[in-house]
């Protein structure tokens, strides 16, 4: 049954119930979310958002700029003031209002900069004074009779304006060109002079830092501070090997371990090794992702030109391609022909598939084609096999191979360099593959007959077959396995299996490879033996196939090489040490002097750890292998994996909590256009941080380097002369140096996803697919935009750290740096000195370093601690790893100023200045200054700033840095700016902050100090750990859910709900948590939808929808304020973020949630008076004063909450409506300043009073508790500011009667909250009391005589 109910507004709802009053309550509830809106209606004054008015500032500017050179004909009087009328009436029209100061500038600077832009364009290559009168003549051009000069500011100068208000014909053109011209003159001053100013200040406040940096009294400050016993001594230096209390210190030992870069390696410098092994592999896998990418472009064209391609031309494409590859040799049938016969007939036919791709590919916007090319992409990959081939060659040459193996080895991968490619098989690799009944019996009857010819030991039956294809799919094969350490096995490179399989070869067993899921692009599987189809693949299949073979063999092949150089790395290394006479930490022999049973020798069975080292371990760990080191050691050289890993089946569909945890973290970043804006622009204060600004083309170069690998064409402002491939070049290189891939937050959510498919624990089919879909579109254009956004500054804080180095080396040849990259260690030794290192191996040294610097100072996921990457799969946080990168770089940016300000070179000390300055501004004089201009601008004050963060704002904003950036005609704040959001070391601050604003509030309200004390430590830990231990988003819906109940306090549904809706509301609740960003839509509950479920439009598709004038009620958001689309157009351009204090609504909330806690505090009393055990007359009474401090506390709070909202502008009628909606307790006292006790009801007074069988009497002490109602009652909230303002209402010829002080009260324990005066200390006299409190009194008096017996 469906129930109609009108809403008033010419609305109807319909809900699907019989019970007409469950109805109502539903369509109220719908009419709350989705207020009516007359058609027509604009916005209100108090709807206006500052951050708008830039957009409408923006749009003003640009039609005003359009309007002045549509008009300059009739200023220069070719046409007549008519014509000019009409073109003003038509630009009116369309030029947006703009409402506040700042939309005011932004119009006024894009009125003139966009034209001035497009002059600068034209006249790039002209001389200065061409250039400054080429900005004068637009600047004429774009003027419009309401634009101001500074001589209009001052009244007085030769660029004050004419008059024009009583002129009419010739002279108003006159004199409207005249006013042009002295606007463009005062316009052309400003180019010539404010970018000089400009660098000047700059130059002044760098030059003031690197002078400073270069004194002898800053380098001895800074060497005191460099202090062993300090604790930025161990940053960003060599590691000392034979620090004793390391090794004796369990608690150092383990905080290195968990919390440390370095984990469980000997030094930071084997840590850096090993992490340069991860970024040589990721250099590899970029290369060959650039190949893989230009195919898969390729194929989309092919798949989406069907005129072109069908169906059997793409399948045999693909089969092209993996001929190219991987050839094999035909060896029967008419199409025999040898691996070198296929690879060149398949080359051949990929040159002519590129040719018909290229005459039909359409030319783009900018005249050029894409660069699509099968043949290009295949030979690239195809080449860097190869060039991975010879390398593991050489690999292979290592002295401890037996000789006759090596030198098989060393043929093999020769034989194969030009074909190679891992065999790699979806039984092994995809825990859901199940092979076809069909794949089966083909697989057992190859068995069967290949063993046919071998002796009776090795000829298989059916049976027996079976079970060999059983275990196979068991993994109990080696070929299977295809693990990195196994890519230099015989058996891997020629396809021999061993023990089951033992004299066959699976080259020769297509059916069982087949059977096992082959991953290839080959089109047929065919019989080795006879001309004989087996199946077809079809074109899903193949091109799954190929692409997961061309992306394993080089993943696989890229681990193993540079597995092996981060051996010889170590090993170099120790040698190194041991020269330097330093401790080393590999070793032929166990150490004279070692501790017993502290070594094993790495390769070593875990059984015997002095056991003779194995061929296979051999291979493995190649030059360690054999090597003694400390047993702590051991396994971080053998790369055992975490021991703390929740994903493997632990806990019953934990892995798909972590997947799901993995997807809504991308959902919130790679997904949400606001955060991609804001990860670009906050990025830049790591740059800032550090000292390195001011070098526009450096910027420029990192933009063009990091676009141009991101879209496969050269890009950007500072491509220069470069070529595409040279772009690439150095792209892989600062990868491979470990610069750049390495964005903290992508880092994480990444692994999360790797937890969650590579779990072995259950999970239902449909979430692991989900997941691995998750997984690829981690390559896909938003999230390697996300990964260059990051790249980008990291590129240029690298070339800025570069540059700052190589100048200090040209301008001092002596001077002098301790390194902190390893490999500059091994080649160099301990300082790098120009007198000892030519010029090559000087550029090569300092590149190295400046990489190292930028991953020392700059978040970089490599270099997160392994605890904290594990603690990823908690249920607990969000992007933990950002915030740990946050506190690092933090302290290594402090630590590395201090150090380079104590260097003996002037000018490593004048780049530590520099980067002291740059960590200082970024936490102190930036915010500070915006700070100071946002007051000055708005006409705001601290006060309300503070007023609003203390009463109004939301939780997360409480600490955060706000800035007035609008305010009313009365100077009330109406717009604030949250720079929090924009600045990335705000996190660093935010326990500073908390302990500030609890102070200052606590100050404010009149707590006890020692309460003060207990909320500074509270809230300043709270900020600090909130990343790592606050609910993350997934956990957080599904214990909202749980609990029916928001970490906001609301319900989830309602009591009353239906089932069917409160399954609605769960569902949309959780779902929220997984929607993308860009997703226009929220999923919500409707009651007038036959499923309980709808879509509402987000803010900006309502501001889209409202500015196209699809329907004014969509101008309204859910919270019922109307969306301001100029605000919403803004903040996903720029990624800011502003605020509007709503303050009525919050002061109703605040209400609310006073009236609670004030029933709350009745209850403290109620229990203990009702409860069934006797009470003394002594706790019955210390409960009542309880329940009274309580009281105090809440309506202290209310007040306050009150105050603030006069301070921020609400009158006092403004204030109790609000107040009275919330039905807010003791109003009129509360509006005073004044406290009303609580006094137990009658009821509860009887209760308390009553012993029967079931319950003792509880005994109460009335004399007591109205000694203690009477100093309680008529209290002030906060007697000194009650002073103050009778103080300021004294006459000024009498002096101000000074306020009696407070009396001492104990400091209150912890967690004890804070009250008014305790009994029994002196208390101030409480004012005369009104008649209508005495009337009160004497009626609860008569009250309690009445249950006392008394008349």
């Amino acid at each position: 049954m469906i129930v109609t109910v009108p809403d008033g507004s010419g609305r109807t709802i319909n809900v699907q119930t019989d019970d007409p009053e469950y109805a109502a309550t539903r369509a109220a509830e719908w009419g709350s979310d989705n207020p009516f809106v007359e058609r027509g209606a604009e916005l209100g004054e108090e709807d206006v958002s500052a951050l708008g008015d830039v957009g409408r500032g923006i749009g003003a500017g640009l039609v005003n700029a359009a309007e002045g050179i549509a008009t300059l004909p009739a200023d220069f009087g070719i046409t007549d003031d008519a014509s000019r009328k009409d073109i003003e009436d038509f630009f009116d029209k369309y030029r947006p209002e703009v409402h506040t100061e700042l939309g005011e500038a932004v119009k006024f600077i894009t009125q003139f900069a966009a034209p001035g832009g497009a002059a600068a364009k034209v006249l790039g290559g002209a001389s200065k004074l061409t250039k400054i009168a080429g900005f004068a003549a637009a600047d004429i051009a774009a003027t419009t009779p309401d634009v101001e000069t500074l001589g209009d500011f001052f009244e007085a100068g030769p660029t004050q304006r004419i008059d024009t208000s009583d002129l009419f014909g010739a002279e108003l053109s006159a004199a409207r060109l005249a006013n042009r011209l002295r606007v463009g003159t005062e316009g052309a001053a400003i180019v010539l002079g404010v970018p000089q100013i400009a660098k000047l200040g700059l130059m002044g406040i760098g030059g003031t830092a690197a002078a400073l940096g270069k004194t002898d009294l800053v380098k001895a400050a800074a060497q005191a501070i460099k202090n062993p016993n300090t604790p930025f001594h161990d940053v960003g230096v060599k590691p000392d090997l034979g620090d004793p209390s390391f090794i004796s210190g369990n608690i150092k030992r383990l905080s290195k371990k968990y919390l440390t870069f370095q984990g469980n390696m000997p030094d930071r410098f084997t840590a850096q090794y090993e992490a340069l092994r991860v970024h040589q592999i990721a250099a590899q896998n970029n290369i060959a992702r650039q190949a893989i990418e230009k195919i898969d472009n390729t194929m989309s064209f092919v798949n989406k030109n069907e005129g072109l391609f069908n169906n059997q031309d793409k399948s045999q494409i693909l089969n092209t391609l993996n001929d190219f590859m991987f050839a094999e040799a035909k060896a029967v049938g008419p199409e025999a022909a040898g691996r070198e016969t296929v690879q060149l007939n398949a080359k051949n036919k990929l040159k002519e598939i590129d040719q018909i791709i290229a005459s039909n590919t359409p030319k783009s916007l900018f005249k050029n084609r894409k660069d699509l090319s099968l043949f290009d992409g295949a030979t690239e990959l195809r080449d860097q096999i190869k060039g991975m081939s010879t390398s593991v060659q050489e690999m292979l040459r290592d002295p401890i191979l037996d000789p006759a193996m090596q030198k098989e080895l060393i043929k093999t991968i020769g034989d194969n360099k030009t074909f190679y490619g891992m065999r790699l098989y979806r039984a092994i690799k995809d825990t859901n593959y199940k092979p076809t009944m069909e794949q089966q019996n083909r697989a057992v009857k190859e068995l069967v007959d290949s063993s046919q010819g071998l002796s009776n030991e090795f000829k298989l039956d059916e049976a027996s077959a079976k079970s060999i294809l059983n275990k196979m799919l068991q993994s109990d094969f080696s070929n299977a396995k295809m693990a990195p350490k196994d890519i230099t096995e015989v058996p891997t490179l020629t396809g021999v299996s061993q023990g089951m399989l033992k004299g066959r070869r699976l080259d020769n067993l297509p059916a069982v490879r087949d059977f096992l899921g082959e991953y290839t692009g080959a089109k047929d599987v065919m019989m080795r033996t006879r001309p004989e189809l087996i199946r077809t693949r079809d074109i899903a299949e193949q091109e799954i196939g190929l692409r997961t073979k061309m992306v394993e063999t080089v993943d696989v092949m890229s681990k193993q090489i540079a597995k092996n150089k981060y051996y010889n790395n170590l090993v170099d290394y120790n040698k190194k040490l041991g020269d330097l006479g330093e401790g080393k930490f590999l070793f032929d022999e166990i150490p004279p002097n070692a501790e017993l049973g502290g070594y094993s020798r790495i390769g070593a069975e875990a059984s015997n750890p002095f056991s003779e080292i194995s061929e296979s371990a051999k291979r493995r760990f190649g030059p360690l292998a054999g090597k003694y080191v400390l047993n702590e050691h051991k396994a971080a050289f053998e790369s055992v994996g975490p021991t703390f890993d929740l994903s493997q089946g632990m806990i019953p569909l934990y892995s798909t909590f972590l997947g799901l945890k993995g997807v809504s973290q991308i959902a919130k970043t790679v997904y949400s256009p606001v955060t991609q804006v804001r990860n670009a622009t906050t990025a830049g204060f790591f740059a800032l941080a550090n000292g390195n600004v001011g070098n526009a083309s450096s910027l420029g170069n990192a933009f063009s380097t990091v676009f141009s690998n991101l879209n496969q064409r050269l890009t950007g402002p500072g491509k220069g002369n470069s070529t595409l491939a040279a772009r690439k070049e150095y792209y892989n290189d600062l990868i491979d140096l470990g610069v750049v891939n390495t964005n903290a937050k992508v880092g994480e959510f990444e692994s999360l996803l790797n937890d969650a498919v590579e779990s072995t624990g259950y999970m239902p089919s449909i979430f692991r697919k989900g997941f691995k879909k998750a997984q690829g579109m981690q390559n896909n254009f938003a999230a390697k935009l996300y990964q260059a956004s990051d790249d980008v500054w990291k590129t240029y804080s690298f070339e800025m750290e570069l540059g700052r180095l190589q100048k200090a080396y040209a301008k001092n040849p002596n001077t002098a740096i301790n390194v902190s990259d390893p490999r500059n260690f091994t080649d160099f030794g301990p300082v790098i000195r120009t007198s000892e290192l030519s010029e090559d191996q000087l550029n090569l040294a300092l590149k190295r370093e400046a990489a190292e610097i930028v991953k020392d100072t700059v978040p970089n996921y490599a270099r997160v601690p392994e605890a904290i990457k594990q603690l990823r799969q908690l249920p607990f946080g969000n992007f933990v790893a950002f915030p740990a990168e946050m506190i690092r770089t933090g302290g290594n940016i402090i630590g590395r100023a201090v150090k380079e300000i104590a260097s003996e070179s002037p000018e490593i000390r004048a780049i530590g200045m520099k980067r002291l300055v740059g960590m200082m501004s970024v936490n102190y004089a930036i915010p500070k200054t915006l700070m100071v201009a946002g007051t000055t601008l708005t006409g705001a004050n601290e006060e309300q700033v503070q007023a609003f963060k203390r009463s109004m704002a939301a939780d997360w904003d409480r600490n955060s840095t706000l800035i007035p950036i609008a305010t009313d005609k009365d100077g009330n704040i109406t717009d604030l700016y949250n720079f929090s959001y924009t600045n990335p070391y705000d996190y660093l601050k935010r326990p500073a902050s908390a302990v500030y604003n609890a102070v200052e509030n606590g100050i404010t309200k009149e707590e006890e100090l020692g309460r003060i004390a207990f909320n500074a430590g509270y809230d300043s830990l709270g900020e600090f750990f909130s990343p790592f231990m606050s609910e993350s988003i997934v956990t957080e819906k599904t214990f909202d859910i749980a609990r029916n109940k928001t970490s906001f306090g609301r319900n989830v549904w309602g009591e009353n709900d239906s089932l069917g809706l409160k399954y609605a509301k769960g569902f949309a609740h959780f779902a929220d948590g997984l929607a993308p960003g860009f997703v226009p839509a929220d999923i919500v509950a409707d009651v007038g939808s036959p499923i309980n479920l709808n879509l509402r439009l987000r803010d900006l598709p309502r501001a889209v929808a409202s500015v196209s004038g699809l329907d004014s009620r969509l101008s309204v958001n859910k919270q019922g304020y109307r969306v301001d689309p100029a605000q919403e157009f803004t903040e996903a351009l720029t990624g800011a973020k502003s605020i509007k204090p709503r303050v009525d609504r919050v002061l109703y909330y605040r209400a609310i949630e006073a009236a609670k806690n004030v029933r709350d505090s009745a209850g403290i009393f109620n229990q203990v008076a009702k409860s069934r055990g006797s009470v003394d007359a002594e706790g019955l009474t210390q409960a009542y004063i309880s329940s009274n401090e309580q009281r105090f506390k809440a309506l202290r709070d209310l007040n306050m909450a009150i105050e603030d909202a006069r301070t921020l502008g609400l009158s006092t009628k403004e204030i109790i409506k609000p107040l009275r909606d919330a039905k807010t307790p003791n109003l009129g006292m509360l509006m005073q300043g004044r406290f009303n006790a609580f006094f137990p009801s009658k009821e509860t007074i009887r209760i308390a009073l009553q012993g029967n069988e079931d319950k003792l009497t509880n005994a109460i002490d009335f004399e007591a508790i109205q000694k203690a109602r009477s100093q309680f009652q008529a209290s002030s909230f906060r007697p000194e500011a009650a002073a103050e303002a009778l103080a300021a209402q004294q006459p000024a010829a009498q002096p101000p009667a000074q306020a009696q002080p407070a009396a001492p009260m104990p400091p209150a324990q912890a967690g004890t909250p804070p009250g008014p005066p305790q009994p029994g200390a002196p208390v101030p006299p409480a004012p005369p009391q009104s008649l209508f409190d005495r009337g009160v009194d004497a009626l609860k008096q008569v009250e309690l005589n009445k249950l006392l017996g008394i008349d």
